[in-house]
């Protein structure tokens, strides 16, 4: 049940290739610290774009399953891992559909600037999901953009509480801390939350600082 709409933004802008460099998130090696902290061994990368993460944390020793709407991005995680001799389990598919890796669960999932992308209902939707994907005693780790980022926080069309177009038909919603807390309370332990930078080139092809939380989550 891959959503068109998503899959042609996302096939359009990985069509210039590997638009945000080949290493790996300041957030990849910060969850890289958690997982070996408690011993995770199988790592699920949803929304993994063309693999910069998920190739990252596969050389570090985790066995990575990974997968993304745009057909483009897996064809080009896949001739490269392909060709570094990495061994990354990549598949094309819908964060939102329940056929993607039905019934699996991981020690851990590493979520990487995606919840931010959607409006309420999807959000909720795609956190149901992924909790749906974490083993008991396992772990969430994900980045999300803060109400902190005033490079982008409040440009564009306001189309929710928090959330603004910047560019037409892609939503941003901006985290504040409590509400960023409160999308794991009651299910996960918090056993970290920080605000990072990560370096990224926007659509225009515009270098931007993002400013970032991070957070882990123990799942109870």
């Amino acid at each position: 049940m891959m959503t068109p709409s998503m899959n042609s933004y996302w096939n359009s802008r990985y069509a210039d290739g590997r638009i945000w460099g080949d290493d790996a998130t300041p957030s990849a090696r910060m969850a890289d610290d958690w997982f070996r902290k408690y011993q995770i061994s199988e790592v699920l990368v949803p929304g993994c774009g063309y693999g910069r993460n998920s190739m990252w944390l596969a050389k570090q020793g985790f066995q990575v399953t990974a997968f993304d709407v745009s057909d483009v991005a897996i064809q080009l995680a896949t001739e490269d891992a392909s060709r570094r001799g990495i061994n990354v389990n990549y598949l094309v598919g819908d964060l939102f559909d329940p056929v993607v890796l039905n019934g699996m669960q991981f020690d851990g999932i590493y979520l990487s600037n995606v919840l931010h992308l959607f409006l309420a209902g999807d959000r909720q939707r795609l956190m149901e999901r992924m909790d749906a994907m974490v083993k008991p005693g396992g772990m969430l780790a994900l980045t999300c953009i803060s109400v902190y980022d005033q490079n982008n926080y409040g440009i564009g069309r306001e189309v929710e509480a928090d959330t603004f177009e910047k560019h037409e038909g892609k939503p941003l919603h901006f985290y504040t801390e409590e509400e960023l807390l409160r999308i794991f309370e009651g299910k996960y332990e918090v056993l970290t939350h920080t605000l990072h930078t990560q370096t990224e080139s926007d659509p225009s092809g515009e270098s931007e600082n993002l400013q970032l939380w991070f957070v882990v989550g123990k799942k109870r």
